[in-house]
Protein backbone atom coordinates (compact mmCIF):
# COMPACT_ATOMS: atom_id res chain seq x y z
CA UNK A 1 0.00 0.00 0.00
CA UNK A 2 1.39 3.40 -0.94
CA UNK A 3 1.20 6.41 1.32
CA UNK A 4 -1.29 9.14 0.37
CA UNK A 5 0.16 12.08 -1.48
CA UNK A 6 0.23 15.15 0.75
CA UNK A 7 2.14 18.40 0.70
CA UNK A 8 2.04 21.37 3.02
CA UNK A 9 3.83 24.68 2.64
CA UNK A 10 4.03 28.02 4.42
CA UNK A 11 4.54 31.22 2.46
CA UNK A 12 4.81 34.64 4.10
CA UNK A 13 2.93 37.33 2.18
CA UNK A 14 2.31 41.01 2.79
CA UNK A 15 -0.21 41.00 5.65
CA UNK A 16 -0.66 37.24 5.78
CA UNK A 17 0.88 33.83 6.26
CA UNK A 18 -0.38 31.43 3.59
CA UNK A 19 -0.63 27.78 4.55
CA UNK A 20 -1.23 25.65 1.46
CA UNK A 21 -2.26 22.02 1.59
CA UNK A 22 -2.27 19.67 -1.39
CA UNK A 23 -3.38 16.07 -1.71
CA UNK A 24 -5.27 13.98 0.79
CA UNK A 25 -5.92 15.38 4.25
CA UNK A 26 -6.82 12.26 6.20
CA UNK A 27 -5.73 10.12 9.13
CA UNK A 28 -2.49 9.10 7.43
CA UNK A 29 -1.41 12.67 6.67
CA UNK A 30 -2.87 14.37 9.76
CA UNK A 31 0.32 14.39 11.87
CA UNK A 32 2.28 16.21 9.16
CA UNK A 33 -0.65 18.56 8.46
CA UNK A 34 -1.06 19.35 12.15
CA UNK A 35 2.67 20.11 12.58
CA UNK A 36 2.80 22.52 9.66
CA UNK A 37 -0.53 24.12 10.64
CA UNK A 38 0.72 24.83 14.17
CA UNK A 39 3.88 26.37 12.74
CA UNK A 40 1.90 28.57 10.36
CA UNK A 41 -0.48 29.66 13.13
CA UNK A 42 2.44 30.57 15.40
CA UNK A 43 4.09 32.58 12.60
CA UNK A 44 0.84 34.45 11.95
CA UNK A 45 0.35 35.18 15.65
CA UNK A 46 3.93 36.39 16.14
CA UNK A 47 3.75 38.65 13.08
CA UNK A 48 0.23 39.90 13.77
CA UNK A 49 -0.88 38.65 10.37
CA UNK A 50 -3.89 36.86 8.96
CA UNK A 51 -3.60 33.10 8.40
CA UNK A 52 -4.84 32.09 4.96
CA UNK A 53 -5.38 28.34 4.60
CA UNK A 54 -5.35 27.39 0.93
CA UNK A 55 -7.26 24.17 0.34
CA UNK A 56 -7.67 24.44 -3.45
CA UNK A 57 -5.32 21.50 -4.11
CA UNK A 58 -6.82 19.21 -1.45
CA UNK A 59 -8.29 16.15 -3.17
CA UNK A 60 -9.79 14.50 -0.09
CA UNK A 61 -10.84 16.08 3.21
CA UNK A 62 -11.56 13.56 5.97
CA UNK A 63 -12.98 14.26 9.42
CA UNK A 64 -9.48 14.66 10.84
CA UNK A 65 -8.94 17.53 8.40
CA UNK A 66 -12.16 19.14 9.59
CA UNK A 67 -10.98 18.71 13.17
CA UNK A 68 -7.71 20.44 12.29
CA UNK A 69 -9.62 23.41 10.83
CA UNK A 70 -11.95 23.59 13.83
CA UNK A 71 -9.02 23.43 16.24
CA UNK A 72 -7.31 26.34 14.51
CA UNK A 73 -10.55 28.32 14.45
CA UNK A 74 -10.78 27.85 18.21
CA UNK A 75 -7.10 28.65 18.68
CA UNK A 76 -7.53 31.84 16.65
CA UNK A 77 -9.86 33.16 19.32
CA UNK A 78 -7.05 32.83 21.87
CA UNK A 79 -4.25 34.14 19.66
CA UNK A 80 -6.12 36.95 17.88
CA UNK A 81 -5.28 35.50 14.47
CA UNK A 82 -7.87 35.96 11.73
CA UNK A 83 -8.25 32.87 9.58
CA UNK A 84 -9.46 32.81 5.99
CA UNK A 85 -9.98 29.73 3.85
CA UNK A 86 -9.41 29.42 0.14
CA UNK A 87 -11.52 26.58 -1.21
CA UNK A 88 -12.96 26.00 -4.65
CA UNK A 89 -13.24 22.25 -5.18
CA UNK A 90 -16.35 20.27 -4.39
CA UNK A 91 -14.20 17.76 -2.47
CA UNK A 92 -13.64 20.50 0.10
CA UNK A 93 -16.56 22.92 -0.18
CA UNK A 94 -19.22 20.21 0.07
CA UNK A 95 -17.73 18.76 3.25
CA UNK A 96 -17.44 22.23 4.80
CA UNK A 97 -21.08 22.99 3.91
CA UNK A 98 -22.53 19.67 5.15
CA UNK A 99 -20.73 19.89 8.48
CA UNK A 100 -21.60 23.55 9.01
CA UNK A 101 -17.92 24.46 9.24
CA UNK A 102 -18.26 26.80 6.26
CA UNK A 103 -20.22 29.18 8.51
CA UNK A 104 -17.22 29.41 10.86
CA UNK A 105 -14.82 30.80 8.24
CA UNK A 106 -14.72 33.45 5.58
CA UNK A 107 -14.00 31.56 2.38
CA UNK A 108 -12.45 32.95 -0.78
CA UNK A 109 -11.92 31.69 -4.32
CA UNK A 110 -8.28 32.75 -4.51
CA UNK A 111 -5.34 33.53 -2.27
CA UNK A 112 -4.86 37.07 -3.54
CA UNK A 113 -8.36 38.13 -2.47
CA UNK A 114 -8.04 36.36 0.89
CA UNK A 115 -4.74 38.12 1.59
CA UNK A 116 -5.98 41.53 0.46
CA UNK A 117 -9.33 41.51 2.29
Amino acid sequence: MTAPVFLGSITPREGAIVLAFAGELDLATAPEARTIAVQAHEEAAEAGKRLVIDLRAVTFLASVGLELLADHRSRATDTGVTIALVATTRAVTRVLEVTGLSAQFTTYADVETAVAD
